[in-house]
């Protein structure tokens, strides 16, 4: 009993962390401050923001589900047009907010990493250098060029210059290499697995997930000419550290011990769900179910349906009911009338935060190996992907081994064109776990072939935009920089690795 108290007392002090600022668990630190933080501090609050900042976010979300066809929004609600139409500009909240928020979390772990290093805390060097790379590559697939080496520097340059974005990848696999040599051979103490809030402490975990990430970047690349080899080369490394990829049940997940408490909820469901009285909130009630989403599980018998979105009526109805995505809505057509977000994905207040879940790591593993760039099979790993997504929506093995025997979109030997049909199947999968690597695997891959566009009547372009727009912000305050980069169109300025 004793110890489980100094356990609840424990968390109970994690939990406490917050600053008004920016929220649960911040810690609100300017990286070019004298005064020092305790890493273990840092950590804490800098994982929990990229949490709640990319995967958990509202803004990960209002885009690109809706542009990859899994949600849609109802009548009689303004705002959107910009979702909608692919129409936006430099001020649209959608690309000034995914640059903020993600410099804003580097600042913490570039502080993270500087401490650490004079302390000598090889884990917290490693965490810090890992988590660099994931807000880096989500900046570098936003944007392309951004700032980089100078960047988190304010005191030195206030100004920074962009980087090439292929540079910046390049150097964050070897930044991701060294993190791997240091999870094996970092210590943890008992304080710093508490406040590590993904694994706690795990560093197998954590050599797999910086590897996993190594993966995901150099499989970006697959489409340039003349980059196989270094692809190749790159991940012969990753096999030479030995700590392998994230494999089933060994998902990278957020949670520090979230509350039915304002402010201390799982970030998806405290947008996306209820509220702590047990009201919808207003984006629960705004994202109901695309038509093109819903159809494919319909259409093929999917188990998943019922996980993925509710009935009407919020889930008291018998039927699924969805809209096309762009197609003029009425004031009827709202959640009453309409499916919405399901349970699969909506889980408690309380659910894990997934950062990179186990389905993910197995798809971008089966794609690798299909292009003879991983050994193993590139089949068994498609299969435990699609397995793996069942267990994480509530459901069996047994009814995914059924699915991908009896489904002629699922089965491995029917399919003629295995990278569509990895895709196919992870677009399908990540729905309400990660939506902007289904954008990303669609520019680079252009896939799903049939992925439709908005019919909206403000849509002038009928495409999917392949990037975000400077946020204004640059232009006012470091507009040398940023306008260096020549006139950038949301249509045609595309990312290093979009060839296609």
């Amino acid at each position: 009993m004793k110890k489980k108290l100094i356990y609840i007392l424990a968390i109970s002090g994690i939990l406490l962390l917050g600053a008004c600022k920016k929220g649960f668990l911040d810690i609100n630190d300017n990286p070019n401050n004298a005064t020092a933080v305790k890493p273990a501090l840092i950590l804490t609050g800098a994982l929990n923001n990229t949490a709640a900042y990319t995967t958990g976010g509202s803004i990960f979300y209002s885009f690109a589900s809706l542009w990859m066809n899994y949600w849609m929004t109802p009548g009689g609600v303004s705002g959107w047009y910009e979702e909608r139409s692919y129409n936006f500009t430099t001020n649209w909240s959608g690309s000034t907010t995914l640059w903020a928020n993600l410099y804003d979390n580097l600042n913490d772990y570039a502080y993270l990493e500087t401490q650490s290093k004079a302390a000598g805390q090889n884990f917290f060097v490693a965490v810090a250098k890992t988590m660099k790379a994931w807000d880096y590559q989500y900046l570098v697939d936003f944007y392309g060029n951004v700032p980089y080496t100078q960047a988190s520097k304010s005191v030195l340059f206030l100004n920074p210059k962009y980087d090439k974005a292929q540079a910046i990848y390049e150097d964050l696999a070897k930044q991701l290499d060294t993190a791997a040599n240091l999870f094996k051979t970092a210590t943890v103490t008992p304080a710093d697995a508490t406040a590590d809030i993904y694994t706690k402490g795990n560093l197998q975990k954590w050599g797999k997930f910086a590897n996993t990430l190594k993966l995901r970047i150099l499989l970006r690349q697959s489409e340039i000419p003349g980059r196989e080899q270094y692809i190749k080369d790159e991940i012969a490394k990753i096999a030479a550290n030995g700590f392998g990829y994230i494999g089933t049940n060994d998902g990278i997940f957020n949670n520090p011990g979230y509350l039915n408490t304002a402010g201390k909820q799982n970030p998806f469901w405290a947008v996306y769900g209820y509220g702590v009285d047990g009201s919808k909130t207003a984006s629960h009630g705004y994202m109901l179910a695309s038509t093109y989403g819903m159809d494919f599980l319909k259409n093929n018998n999917d188990p998943r349906l019922g996980r993925f979105y509710s009935t009407v009526n919020d889930g008291a109805g018998s039927t699924y009911v969805s809209l096309v995505w762009g197609q003029d809505v009425n004031f009827d057509q709202t959640l009453t009338t309409v499916s919405g977000i399901g349970k699969g994905v909506l889980k408690a207040y309380d659910q894990p935060q997934p950062i990179m879940t186990d389905f993910e790591s197995l798809f971008i593993q089966a794609e690798a190996a299909q292009r003879g760039y991983l050994a193993g099979s590139a089949q068994a790993n498609y299969e435990a992907a699609v397995k793996a997504n069942f267990v994480y929506l509530g459901l069996t093995q047994a009814e995914a081994t059924t699915y991908l025997t009896d489904q002629a979109v699922a089965n491995w030997t029917g399919n003629t064109n295995k990278i569509a049909l990895i895709i196919k199947q992870k677009w399908a999968a990540m729905n309400g776990s990660n939506a902007i690597e289904p954008w990303t695997d669609y520019r680079r891959l252009e896939l799903p072939a049939d992925m439709p566009i908005s019919i909206a009547s403000t849509v002038t372009t009928k495409k999917i935009p392949v990037r975000m727009l400077y946020p204004q912000r640059e232009y006012n305050t470091n507009s040398a920089n940023v306008i260096a980069e020549g006139t950038i169109n949301q249509f045609t300025s595309r990312i290093f690795w979009d060839v296609k």
